[in-house]
């Protein structure tokens, strides 16, 4: 029977096998991982360039959803306040039906405001720093302050003096508001353009 661990003799010049095999095979593998660690700080690299390059894009995402932001809320500032004004201007007197579905009509237009000051409110919370959401949080409760008073005014069938002093103040604290937040915004978004 064959004792298969038993090495091949040696000779004066000769080498076993076995072992010229190895140092091939060894050979073999430190080019490998010589090559691997090349293609591994190439890969790194290419890592780094692309995360740059993400980091970028993303800055620039963020920028175009400021801006994006920033001029919806100004088209939404201005179709506020004209809706304020409207409400503030309801002539002292009893209601008649005529008035009324006119204020009916304002109510439902400015619950749409409403609902779009809050949406911006909410996309400003994810982009633009606190105080600029919050500037269109208070503009959004002063929306609602707006559209209870008319519902006060509705209700009661009369519109006095007071109820038009009233609806005029809340619609001009409601303006400043909003231009409050729609100012920062801009500027923000100058700052973050490189625009003094």
């Amino acid at each position: 029977m064959t004792d298969l661990n038993t090495q091949p003799p040696l000779g004066d010049d000769s080498l076993p096998t076995k072992t010229t095999r190895v140092t091939v095979e060894g050979t073999i593998a430190t080019v490998s991982a010589i090559s691997a660690i090349i293609v591994a700080a190439a890969s790194m690299f290419t890592a780094v360039q692309a995360l740059d390059v993400s980091r970028t894009a993303a800055k620039q995402k963020i920028f175009e959803t400021q801006l994006s932001t920033c001029l919806q809320f100004s088209e939404l500032t201005a179709r506020a306040s004209s809706d304020g004004e409207k409400a503030a201007s309801l002539s002292e007197g009893p209601i008649d039906d005529a008035a009324r579905e006119e204020i009916n009509a304002r109510l439902e237009a400015g619950d749409a405001i409403s609902t779009s000051i809050y949406q911006q409110y909410l996309q400003m919370t994810m982009v633009f720093p606190e105080a600029i959401s919050d500037a269109a949080y208070a503009a959004s409760e002063k929306r609602i302050e707006l559209y209870n008073k008319q519902v006060e005014v509705l209700n009661t069938g009369v519109v006095t003096a007071q109820d038009v002093a009233s609806l005029t103040r809340l619609a001009g604290e409601e303006t400043d508001l909003l231009n409050t937040a729609s100012g920062a915004c801009r500027d923000e978004v100058g700052a973050t353009a490189g625009i003094d």
